[in-house]
């Protein structure tokens, strides 16, 4: 895997005379000037924290005479747990320092007890902030809510919703009367049908053409029709 490398040199200058900030000290400089920028870029709407973990290793570090180290992260593509190294020219040295990055989203949540097969919607859900890592599946936000689907099992109140919990609705339920729309081309041609089986919005069903009896597969459009193409 290719690790992209990010570097910082830099020097301050305080009553006119330049010194060297502590190694901890510049990889904070790091984090706010490079890391925490870059996954902002990722994350736009995200609340976002490192910390730095074995702090103490850095008392055992030589002292670089360089004006500045080298540091660059090791797993940028990371999303909880990463290393830093740190390193430096004069004398040369390397180390790396464990990472911990918190990545909080807007997401849905449950507000009550959503029972499987019961619909989602604004009334039993609401915004909170998730971490990144915990989550299994793709989460759903407040421009891509999951109002009108239902769960797929049994969820707790303040549990996240994900595309793993949820499942389509179903429009069409067996013995329903639908309307059958057969197209080929500029043709189209409705009649009435019954379904066989229960169907869920773009789900392909057998219905039975209430004049001829014939079964054919239809898709689900609405609840109340279904499209057969020729």
């Amino acid at each position: 895997m290719r690790i992209i490398r990010l570097t910082l040199a830099f020097i301050c200058l305080h009553t006119g005379l330049s010194f060297a900030l502590s190694t901890e000290e510049q990889i904070n400089h790091y984090i706010n000037q490079v890391e925490i920028p870059r996954l902002t870029k990722i994350y736009s709407e995200a609340d976002i924290s490192i910390t730095l973990n074995n702090l103490a290793a850095l008392n055992y570090l030589p002292e670089c005479e360089d004006e500045a180290i080298q540091i660059s992260n090791q797993r940028p593509e990371a999303i909880k747990r990463t290393n830093y190294e740190i390193s430096c020219n004069s004398p040369t040295w390397k180390s790396y320092i464990p990472v911990t990055q918190e990545i909080l989203i807007p997401a849905i949540k449950t507000t009550t007890p959503i029972n499987r097969g019961q619909v989602i919607t604004q009334s039993n859900t609401d915004i909170g902030n998730v971490d990144i890592s915990s989550l299994r599946g793709q989460v759903y936000t407040k421009n891509n809510p999951p109002y009108g689907l239902v769960a797929s099992r049994n969820l707790r109140i303040n549990t996240f919703v994900t595309d793993a919990l949820v499942d389509q609705p179903t429009l069409v339920k067996k013995g329903d009367l639908v309307l059958i729309t057969a197209s080929s081309g500029t043709i189209i041609v409705r009649m009435n049908g019954v379904a066989l089986e229960n169907g869920v919005k773009g789900q392909q069903i057998r219905v039975q053409n209430t004049s001829s009896e014939r079964i054919i597969y239809a898709k689900v459009v609405t609840d109340s029709e279904v499209l057969v193409n020729y």
